[in-house]
């Protein structure tokens, strides 16, 4: 081989070898590319989240469908109808009328009466029966009830005759009219106050009709103590 050969050579198998090496290269990053490529997809994928049934929130219920209650409804006299019963109504509608006369006859007491003892008492018994007339008149107002009238036949209510003829008593004679029938008008209120308790279902009005009985017990016993005085 002459000298020529011998420099041209090494360039062309230069050439070829930078040829081999390129393609190598270029054959390389063909298939590195799909690698490259599926790098970034699975990049991509971590950082967007994929929604997914689980994942997708519920759709809230409608605002105007309330959720249901464990309470059931009532109506606005529920209350009042299961706090009361019949003899509640009976006691209410018998013992305004009832105190009513007692107040009658306390305020002749105030005027006719004789003795100073009669006019204590009347003014006591007038402080205890008006309170009680307004409260139980509450009551009937929200069962939608009304007071007997004053002639509406109860235990020791008087006939208008009697009341009559104690407005026309005066001094001892007044007295003593005056004693034997509040005695009997307060034994009849408590005949009905201890019915109300035994019978009753409203609460206040038992409470009230326990306070009846106390109260007027004490009151009869003075009553008859003052009688006993005056035979």
């Amino acid at each position: 081989m002459t000298s020529f050969s011998r420099i041209v050579l090494p360039v062309a198998t230069g050439t070829v070898v930078l040829t081999l090496l390129a393609g190598c290269s270029s054959s390389g990053t063909d298939a590195a590319a799909p690698s490259s490529s599926a790098s970034v997809t699975a990049s991509t994928a971590e950082s967007t989240p994929v929604s997914t049934p689980e994942s997708t929130p519920a759709p809230e219920a409608p605002s105007e469908t309330p959720a249901p209650s464990d309470e059931p409804s009532a109506s606005p006299d529920s209350t009042d109808t299961a706090g009361h019963n019949d003899a509640d109504i009976s006691f209410a509608k018998m013992m305004i009328p009832h105190h009513i006369q007692a107040i009658d006859m306390v305020t002749l007491a105030q005027t006719r009466a004789g003795d100073q003892w009669i006019r204590d008492f009347a003014a006591k018994i007038t402080e205890t029966r008006d309170p009680e007339i307004r409260t139980i008149k509450g009551w009937l107002d929200g069962w939608g009830e009304e007071p007997h009238p004053r002639d509406h036949k109860m235990p020791g209510m008087l006939p208008k005759a009697e009341i009559a003829k104690l407005a026309k008593a005066d001094g001892s004679a007044f007295d003593r009219l005056f004693v034997t029938m509040m005695i009997k008008h307060h034994q009849g209120a408590i005949k009905m106050a201890e019915e109300e308790a035994a019978s009753g279902a409203y609460a206040e009005a038992k409470a009230m009709a326990d306070t009846i009985v106390t109260t007027q017990r004490a009151e009869l016993k003075e009553l008859k103590q003052y009688l006993a005085k005056l035979k």
